[in-house]
This record gives structure tokens, C-alpha cells and sequence, in this order.
């Protein structure tokens, strides 16, 4: 009788462990689908504060980009009356360096008729102390082209007309 018993209760067991365990919603499986929830949610929180972070430096870099353009204006025009390239911020009558900056750019100046942007003050610690330059074409005189690139700072942060030149 007692062995009876046993053969009796061990499918019983045997059942009991394979709904526990079973794909209709077993321990094991919950533990897997949990985890990989966590480790989803982990890797899209990663990839999205990387993003961010990219998008405001290159936000950073626009600001020298846009503020350069003034200093273009007052090269080209220098071109135009001149028929050279001016050799500083003097030679157009701007305002030193140091006093064309704004929140992340230290200062903007001209370098032998190219511009040079450098990056400062509040910019992300990845592009402080790097340059943006922009470098004139006068070869079509009076018309100035320019391109523009930069030494130091990847081309994910640059704007599309300074990636890869």
C-alpha cells in the first residue's frame, strides 16, 4: 500500500513542477521576461541620455557657426573692396577676439583671412578648447566661397556644411 501511494503522488508532484515551470506562465519564464524588460529599459535609458547629449554639443557647436557668420560678412566685404584677405579682426573693424564670444564660444577671430572659432565658457568639456575654422576661396573674386571643418571635433557634432571637409 505504501508503495502505492508513492507511484500516486509522485505524478501529482511531477505536475505540480511542470506548471510551475511550464511556458503557460511558470516562475522561470516570468524571471526571463522580467529580466529582459530591465535590460531593455537600461539600454534605451543609455541610448537616449547619449543622444541628448550629443544633440546639445552639436547645439553648442551651431552657436560658433552662427556667430561666425557676422565675421564672414566683414571678410567678404573686406574681399570685395580690397581685393585680399584681411589678416585680423582689425583689418575689418571688429572688435578683438575675446569680445566676439557668446555662451559656449570664448572668442571668434580672423587668422591670416581665415576665421577661427573657439569653443569655451560653457561648452561641453568634449569640445572646450577646440575650433571650428572657416577657410575662404577668393579665387572667383569678388565672390567668396567658404568651407569650413574642424581639427578636434568629431563630425557627429558638426553642422552639415562643416562634416567632412
Amino acid at each position: 500500500m505504501r508503495d502505492r501511494m508513492m507511484r500516486d503522488q509522485q505524478p501529482i508532484e511531477h505536475e505540480r513542477l511542470d506548471e510551475l515551470y511550464s511556458s503557460g506562465g511558470g516562475v522561470t519564464r516570468r524571471i526571463g521576461c522580467g529580466l529582459v524588460v530591465v535590460i531593455f529599459l537600461v539600454g534605451a535609458v543609455m541610448w537616449s541620455t547619449r543622444a541628448k547629449r550629443d544633440f546639445i554639443i552639436g547645439a553648442e557647436v551651431t552657436e560658433g557657426v552662427a556667430l561666425a557668420y557676422r565675421v564672414r560678412t566683414a571678410v567678404e566685404a573686406y574681399v570685395e573692396v580690397h581685393g585680399e584677405l584681411p589678416l585680423s579682426n582689425e583689418d575689418v573693424g571688429l572688435p578683438p577676439a575675446s569680445e566676439i564670444s557668446g555662451e559656449y564660444v570664448s572668442q571668434i577671430g580672423i587668422e591670416d583671412g581665415e576665421i577661427v572659432v573657439v569653443y569655451g565658457k560653457k561648452a561641453d568639456t568634449r569640445i572646450v578648447g577646440e575650433t571650428v575654422v572657416f577657410v575662404p576661396d577668393v579665387s572667383n573674386h569678388p565672390d567668396v566661397s567658404w568651407t569650413c571643418s574642424s581639427p578636434g571635433i568629431p563630425d557627429k557634432y558638426l553642422t552639415s556644411t562643416c562634416r567632412g571637409h
